[in-house]
């Protein structure tokens, strides 16, 4: 058993990601929904992955995790101790998970029993065998996020999301480094995919045990993200679909059935309510205060939450940091770190603008029905961190767990600004002449009837269809 924890451990993370990219690759393949896109499917999983996999062995094995201080990228460490403990104990592999059930016992703790099972598994308690399997999990939300997009929108729109998220930077940095954000994007991911199916085709045994699952495995990593989750899954499938008269009511049950005595039984829904009990306004207060003071990238707001103009006003101003953060003049005075984002952010401040507010807008009067989950949770998150809102460096990480859902609207947004232009660029139709008659010419000895001439029309023009292929 090798001890030096400073030893990234290249070699096994090689096998690993190679092991990694046959059982994803497996798993989408044996997939029942999306197969006509399948190949495509597989092509950006590979991608992402072997993108992400190439930026952890730089951060970790070449130094670059010196410039980024990944201050909260211990958890690792925290699953090591775990690893080395079940050994010294003598823990078998079928005593596993019991062990990984007490990962609900505690606050948060999820992430360090993921790693803790994989070094259990791998006999390599490193961290880059550790950034490798977020690199999985971030190349499957990929895929999710494409599947979502595709159930919703256009192949059109599905395609540029995967491939966003594929090339984003924060997407891919995150999913790079040893944090627990990956899973819980994952999660959370497979939640609203489920309940978009289940929303669009009715009940399914499948999709109500994926989010049922989905939203448990969610509460030891981040408890509120999975309450949020499940209150967007509730309202989505219990709310009638308008014009339709269509409730997926039934779905809901089966959700809750799949949840509750699970959740009971183990005792975790106590634990979970005692959390939500000291859930308030002023520990959100005290939160904010501490995120903002002795960190450089604070921001210190003396609104008070208890007065309804109090908490109006942070939720906008702390949703504007949440959207649009760091801002120009911050970026000056701002670390290294803030720095290098300056590129993404250009782009980020066009895409939001010109992408997620038109798209968003259209998504709302078209498809209103079918986005309720997507709504609910990015309105229930967002006004979460919103008011949680104290550090700029914060807000920038909590935006890349609302990313996917804004890169969908961004990418409708797009798709309509782009058949416009299209339009534009189409010929006008001709007006139809009036008929005309028939006259007769007198030439000599009989007379000629001549007939008018036929003038045919343009066609219609049809409505602009934009190539579902990438340029």
């Amino acid at each position: 058993m090798v001890n030096n924890t400073q030893d990234p451990d290249l070699l096994t993370a090689v096998v690993l990601f190679i092991l990694f990219g046959l059982v994803g690759a497996g798993l989408l393949a044996v997939t029942w929904n999306h197969r006509k896109t399948l190949q495509f499917q597989i092509k950006i999983f590979i991608c992402a992955f072997a993108l992400r996999f190439f930026t952890s062995v730089v951060i970790y094995q070449f130094g670059l995790v010196d410039i980024l201080r990944d201050e909260d990228g211990s958890g690792w460490v925290v699953g090591a101790s775990l690893y080395k403990e079940w050994v010294r104990k003598g823990v078998g592999l079928l005593d596993l998970p019991a062990r990984l059930a007490e990962a609900f016992s505690g606050h948060h703790r999820g992430y360090g029993y993921m790693v803790g099972a994989l070094f259990y598994i791998t006999d390599a308690p490193h961290r880059l065998p550790a950034a490798v399997l977020n690199c999985l999990i971030g190349g499957l939300t990929v895929v999710m996020v494409y599947r979502i997009a595709g159930s919703l929108f256009s192949e059109w729109v599905a395609v540029r999301v995967a491939w966003w998220t594929c090339l984003l930077p924060s997407m891919l940095i995150w999913s790079a480094q040893t944090l627990k954000e990956p899973t819980v994007i994952f999660l959370e991911t497979v939640v609203l995919y489920g309940c978009v199916r289940l929303k669009a085709k009715g009940f399914s045994v499948r999709h109500i045990a994926a989010c049922g699952l989905a939203i448990i495995l969610v509460l030891p990593f981040r408890f509120y993200a999975a309450y949020v989750a499940g209150a967007a899954v509730a309202l989505a499938l219990v709310i009638p679909q308008f014009g339709k008269r269509k409730l997926s009511a039934g779905s809901a049950v089966g959700v809750a059935a799949c949840i509750l005595p699970i959740l009971m039984m183990s005792g975790v829904l106590v634990s979970s309510e005692a959390q939500i009990e000291r859930f308030s306004l002023q520990r959100i207060e005290k939160f904010r205060q501490d995120v903002a003071v002795g960190a450089g990238s604070g921001v210190t707001a003396s609104y008070d939450l208890n007065s309804p103009m109090g908490l109006a006003a942070a939720t906008f101003v702390g949703g504007s940091y949440l959207m649009l953060a760091p801002f120009p003049w911050q970026l000056g005075g701002g670390s290294i770190r803030m720095v290098l984002t300056t590129p993404e952010l250009i782009v980020w401040w066009w895409v939001f603008f010109v992408g997620v507010l038109p798209g968003t807008w259209h998504a709302i009067r078209t498809r209103f029905n079918e986005i309720q989950p997507l709504l609910f949770f990015l309105l229930g998150l967002g006004v979460l961190y919103s008011l949680m809102f104290g550090n700029v460096g914060l807000a920038y990480r909590q935006r890349a767990q609302l990313l996917p859902w804004l890169l969908i609207f961004a990418m409708v947004g797009l798709e309509q600004r782009s058949l416009r232009r299209l339009a534009k660029k189409q010929p006008r139709p001709v007006a139809r002449p009036a008929p005309q008659k028939a006259a007769i010419i007198d030439q000599g000895s009989r007379p000629v009837i001549a007939m008018p001439q036929v003038v045919r029309p343009f066609q219609e023009c049809p409505r602009p269809q934009l190539p579902d292929a990438v340029p």
